[in-house]
């Protein structure tokens, strides 16, 4: 008899380390995605080696700055070829000849300047110039985007595009008010949902060194957005598809996490899932709104705990089974 007993227990230990092993599946925080879900705070590079052009472009409207590239021909007495950078300060070094500010110059005066400034010192000579590769800089873009700071751009990249770099637009962004402050002109208010529409290029204009772009938000959706440098993850963790860290967005609540999560899985509570802040478990729904370094969690659902895999109930019936099959032994 105190051997059946012994192969009792051990069965019923077995049940219950399996059914830890199910559990441990599902909402265990060392038990996370292999990747972060949805949004990666690192930033996008925007690359333009060879650059991606609309159309060719026009030197007598495209602007010269700091970081463009020129390629300079001259045929004297040997030939001499360059590939020179505009300079931080808008100077163009060419070897042999000097140095010429040609920043803020539309592009075929400034060619012009530079032929000039060469025949100074090779008369007669064959000079060709021309613009290589655009220059790239930083734009500020702030307000409703989903990671809001500095885009880095190219000298022809639209408003559209620059967005994109940073993410792309919040989900309670106002897309018909943007508005772009720009050094030494008008500030201009933009609509992309026209652009989008209409195609309207005036809706989605090329941007310009020294540019802030501000995206408002909807004005009824205002008062639940908690903007915060903190770059601390809500964790969302429990019986969920991809369980893991996430990237905090200013007014999401804990159902968008959940779904950002991969949603519930077969066996998890939906209704009962409920946040950890500060260490402490807080009453909520799944409407509030989530703050920086929340935990979300998702509970078995109380079904499976009675009915599903290694539940309850089949771990009584198991043990019924046993009890049952040693009485029947004894009593012959």
């Amino acid at each position: 008899m105190k051997e059946i007993w012994q192969i009792i227990i051990a069965i019923s230990i077995m049940l219950g380390i399996a059914r830890a092993q199910i559990e441990n599946q599902f909402g265990r925080f060392e038990n996370r995605a292999k990747e972060k879900t949805v949004i990666e705070l690192a930033p996008k590079k925007l690359e333009i080696i060879p650059p991606v052009l609309e159309q060719v472009i026009d030197p007598n409207e495209y602007v010269v700055g700091p970081g463009d590239i020129f390629g300079v021909n001259i045929d004297a007495m040997e030939n001499m070829y360059y590939n020179i950078t505009v300079g931080p300060t808008g100077d163009l070094l060419i070897p042999g000849v000097g140095s010429e500010n040609i920043s803020g110059l539309i592009l075929i005066k400034g060619i012009d300047i530079l032929k000039h400034r060469i025949n100074e010192t090779f008369q007669n000579a064959r000079i060709d110039i021309s613009l290589i590769n655009i220059r790239t800089f930083k734009v500020q873009i702030i307000g409703a985007v989903n990671n809001p700071g500095f885009a880095k751009i190219s000298a022809l990249t639209r408003l559209d595009e620059a967005i994109d770099v940073i993410e792309g637009l919040h989900r309670y962004a106002d897309e018909k008010k943007i508005l772009i402050k720009r050094t030494g002109e008008n500030n201009i208010i933009v609509s992309l949902a026209n652009y989008i529409n209409t195609g309207s290029l005036n809706d989605n204009p090329i941007l310009k060194e020294g540019d802030i772009v501000s995206v408002p938000y909807i004005e009824e959706n205002k008062q639940q957005i908690y903007d915060t440098f903190k770059k601390m993850p809500v964790i969302v963790t429990g019986f969920v598809m991809e369980p893991g860290a996430i990237n905090f967005f200013p007014g999401y609540s804990l159902q968008d996490y959940i779904g950002l999560a991969g949603g519930v899985s077969e066996i998890g509570n939906y209704s009962k899932a409920y946040l950890i802040r500060s260490g402490k478990k807080q009453a909520a729904d799944l409407e509030s709104i989530v703050l920086p370094g929340d935990q979300i969690f998702v509970p078995e659902s109380t079904l499976n705990i009675l009915f599903g895999k290694n539940s309850l109930l089949q771990t009584v019936t198991a043990f019924t089974s046993l009890v049952l099959t040693y009485l029947a032994i004894q009593s012959k």
